[in-house]
Parts: structure tokens; C-alpha cells; sequence
């Protein structure tokens, strides 16, 4: 790690910083031409990760800073990391399909004074670095799936199931189209040991609301992530409506259910790796 780096005067991956900043834009004009716009912002996080800050000096003007702009409009209701929007805290949150901006280091060591002394929680900073890597490689669910795959989001998003869906991190599909109708499976991703049993007879309950016609329950389970493989996230589509994307014209819709959230502080990383 540099002496004199972003990460050594405290800037790290998740930093929200408040000032007005502006990201430029290249539309075309009504005659055709090529426009430059400019918007400003007045809140923004650190996208950049910590081992790139760690080697960033600060007095350097390469634009290598990646900024996201803070919104606290209309927050999401989940806080699941595979969404187009991922809640940093009760209020504010960011969107994969809002513009973000490069600056450089020298750029952002200038407003540090107006960078929030607190942290987000580092539940909430973990997140951030799941939801970073998996904004442009969210599996689009195949087409002749898309009906399946519906029915399974609306049945999950009825009111009936609030109270145990809010218990509910993430929900998975699994999708086997060798038979016909097709198999499918529910993994539910709990916060703790104790609503396994619960999420799982709810996934039941889930699954006998999905017509036969249109697919068949294989297996129903239920973990806490520390017994959930990666294999099974990057081999699943989400089952929220918020979250799935379609390999079809038609996109993703409304928030199905709430999520629970889970604060297990997590140790940070040795910048320097």
C-alpha cells in the first residue's frame, strides 16, 4: 500500500462523499449531431475497490475513481444483491441503470472533508461487492421459461406470504427442461438457522400455486448462507420480479416481496492483496 494513497487517508470501497459533481454524457441532437450532457449530482459512493485505493496516490489526476450516484427516492423494498437496485441503508441506495462517473484521485482527496465519517454497515459494504460483480452478468432466463418463471415471482410476492418471505434473503430457481412440463427447484436463502424449516414448507406452499402445465417442483430447500455454495448462485436465477431479466423483449417488473437482512460484520480485507 502507498504512503500517501486514497485507501491511507481513509477512503474505501463504499465511502459516500457529498458534493456537487458532474457526470457528462454523449447523446445525439435533433440535427443528428453529437451531444455532450451534463448532469450534477450531490451524493456519491466509491465503487472502486479497496486494493485499487490502496495503490491510488492521492495527488495523482488519472481517472481511475469510479463513482455511483446515491439515490433516495422510491427506495427498493429488498435488500437482495442481485437486483438492478441495492439499498445501502434504510434510505439510500444505487441503480445499475443509473449513469455513474470516473474522476481521478486528486479529484476526490479534494471534497475528503465532505466525505461521511461513518461507514456503511459492513453487512451492507459486502453487498456492495456481490452486487458490483453481478450487475452485468444476471442470468437472463430463457424464453420458453419466462411463463414458469413468472408464476413462481407472483406466487412468492402474495400478500398471504409477507410475514415469512420477510424472513427471506434470496430466493433461487433451478431449472431442469429435459422432461416436459419441466422440473424446477426453490432454494431459499435465510438470514438464520432458526426459519429454515419455516422458509422451506412456505417454498412448498410456493410451489403448489404454480400449474402443473407449466412445471413440476423437484426439490425445495432451505440454508443460511454460510451453507449456501457458489455454485448454486452462479447456477440460479432469482425468483424476485425485481431481479430477473428476460432473454425476451419483455422486462423485469415490480418488487415481488421484502427481504430480511442479515448483519454479520465481516473482517475487512488486507488492501494490499
Amino acid at each position: 500500500m502507498l504512503e500517501n494513497s486514497l485507501y491511507a487517508r481513509g477512503w474505501r470501497q463504499g465511502s459516500v462523499v457529498r458534493s456537487p459533481l458532474s457526470f457528462h454524457c454523449s447523446v445525439l441532437g435533433e440535427k443528428g449531431e453529437v451531444v455532450i450532457e451534463a448532469t450534477e449530482w450531490e451524493e456519491w459512493l466509491v465503487a472502486t475497490q479497496d486494493c485499487d485505493l490502496a495503490f491510488a496516490p492521492a495527488e495523482s489526476n488519472d481517472i481511475i475513481v469510479e463513482l455511483h450516484v446515491v439515490l433516495t427516492e422510491d427506495p427498493p423494498a429488498d435488500w437482495g444483491i442481485r437486483s438492478r437496485r441495492l439499498r445501502l441503508d434504510e434510505e439510500r441506495y444505487l441503480s445499475s441503470e443509473k449513469p455513474r462517473m470516473y474522476g481521478s484521485p486528486a479529484l476526490l482527496n479534494s471534497v475528503a472533508d465532505r466525505r461521511e465519517e461513518e461507514l456503511l454497515d459492513p453487512a451492507r459494504v459486502q453487498a456492495l461487492k456481490a452486487w458490483l460483480g453481478l450487475r452485468y452478468d444476471r442470468p437472463a432466463v430463457p424464453t420458453e421459461l419466462v411463463p414458469l418463471a413468472k408464476q413462481i415471482a407472483k406466487e412468492i410476492g402474495r400478500s398471504r406470504h409477507k410475514l415469512v418471505s420477510a424472513k427471506v434473503i434470496d430466493v433461487m430457481m433451478q431449472f431442469d427442461t429435459s422432461l416436459d412440463p419441466p422440473r424446477y427447484s426453490l432454494f431459499g436463502i435465510v438470514a438464520f438457522d432458526e426459519d429454515v424449516d419455516e422458509v422451506r414448507a412456505w417454498l412448498a406452499q410456493v410451489s403448489a400455486g404454480v400449474p402443473q402445465e407449466l412445471g413440476l417442483a423437484d426439490q425445495i430447500e432451505a440454508a443460511t448462507p454460510d451453507n449456501t455454495s457458489v455454485t448454486l448462485l452462479w447456477t440460479s436465477y432469482s425468483a424476485d420480479v425485481s431481479q430477473i431479466t428476460w432473454s425476451g423483449p419483455e422486462q423485469a417488473g415490480a418488487t415481488a416481496h421484502d427481504y430480511g437482512v442479515t448483519s454479520h460484520p465481516d473482517s475487512p480485507a488486507d488492501p494490499s492483496n
